[in-house]
């Protein structure tokens, strides 16, 4: 039986992980902006409409959040040459450093978090965390890939 004091620990511990990595909590950028960039970069160059459909915003919204990005060099816009209406967006270089900077920084922090414990220690909360995993893997529309977890509900 999972004890109230287990489940708020551990939600505990997941703000505390957001809060002190996540760019939106750190005043680095919006929502939207942030959850663009992490969509091109999962799945490459997009048109405008495209990140406006799986962001669930208006195309003038996410055109606002994309030429925001541009001017700081994070994304490129181009109009396709055989449609001029037709806007892609692509990562640069820095979009890309950016996103991982941002996994660079979590994961420090992680490392951070597990130091004061020891090494039998540490392998016993990998041992639990793979269980939590698997059981989550177990249940209807999750994936888990590259140590990430993604609800395919939700895509």
């Amino acid at each position: 039986m999972t004890t109230d004091r287990l489940v708020e620990d551990v939600l505990a511990l997941y703000h505390l992980i957001r809060r002190a990595s996540h760019p939106i909590h750190q005043k680095e950028m919006t929502p939207e902006q942030y959850w663009l960039l992490r969509i091109l970069r999962r799945h490459g160059a997009l048109s405008i409409g495209e990140l406006a459909r799986i962001l669930g915003v208006t195309g003038s919204s996410a055109t606002t959040a994309c030429k925001r990005l541009e001017k700081e060099g994070l994304v490129t816009r181009e109009r396709q040459s055989d449609d001029e209406r037709m806007v892609r967006v692509a990562l640069t270089e820095q979009g890309h450093e950016k996103v991982e900077a941002w996994s660079q920084r979590r994961r420090a922090l992680l490392v951070e978090l597990l130091a004061p414990l020891d090494q039998e220690e540490q392998e016993d909360l990998q041992r639990l965390l793979e269980r939590l995993l698997q059981g989550a893997d177990q249940r209807a529309g999750v994936v888990t890939t590259k140590g990430e977890v993604w609800n395919t509900q939700r895509r």
